[in-house]
């Protein structure tokens, strides 16, 4: 369920909040304890609405799945309707600042194994809405003449959730601007993506 209809939803936010900032400043997941001691409040209010640290954690991931859905949609929404590139090229860029914005969450989620990711329901819901997105843009892209008739949608989909998932992690590993003189890691994953797309919907 996402955060914002949760019973304590002030306090969930706040423990998202403050467990991200904690994650980034240490690399590790904080516990209730921590956390509660970090947030000012007793840990036994945490524990009214996360039953564990791992239930939390969930609870992130969830929050950065929705933030990343939301990012995208307002980055297609902005982008030239009639031109399946630039929309393609939008829903990249949000990917990478998404990414770049929410490193840890983008780890969690990213080495989450499938029968787990497959198992939350928030998780899969906004994926599945994103994925369905590429769809449409792909399929008015197809009858536009851009990708051939026989062309798999469904596995075009799936390349191009491998390629920019790779791409972003090179990126947070600091290894694109060496291969892309001149740019940073950020512009470097843009640049990188935005030639698949140019060269798929040619």
């Amino acid at each position: 369920m996402p955060s914002a209809t949760r019973p304590g939803s002030n306090i969930c936010s706040d423990a998202i909040e403050a467990m991200t900032s904690l994650m980034d400043r240490t690399g590790q997941v904080p516990s209730l304890a921590e956390l509660a001691k970090s947030m000012s409040v007793g840990e036994d209010a945490l524990r009214r609405i996360f039953r564990d640290e791992g239930h939390l954690l969930m609870v992130v991931a969830e929050n950065a799945m929705i933030l990343l859905h939301d990012e995208c949609t307002r980055a297609v929404v902005a982008a030239d309707a009639g031109d399946p590139i630039a929309q393609f090229s939008a829903l990249a860029d949000a990917y990478v600042e998404w990414s770049h914005n929410n490193p840890r969450e983008f780890r969690f989620i990213g080495s989450m194994p499938a029968g787990q990711f497959e198992g939350n329901e928030t998780l899969t819901r906004y994926e599945q809405s994103i994925h369905e997105v590429m769809l449409r843009m792909l399929a008015r892209a197809q009858s536009a003449g851009a990708i051939a008739e026989d062309e798999d949608l469904q596995l075009l989909v799936a390349i191009a959730h491998t390629y920019a998932y790779g791409v972003a992690s090179k990126m947070l590993l600091g290894d694109l601007a060496r291969w892309t003189p001149g740019l940073s890691d950020r512009d470097a994953a843009r640049a990188i993506l935005h030639g698949l797309i140019e060269r798929v919907l040619r």
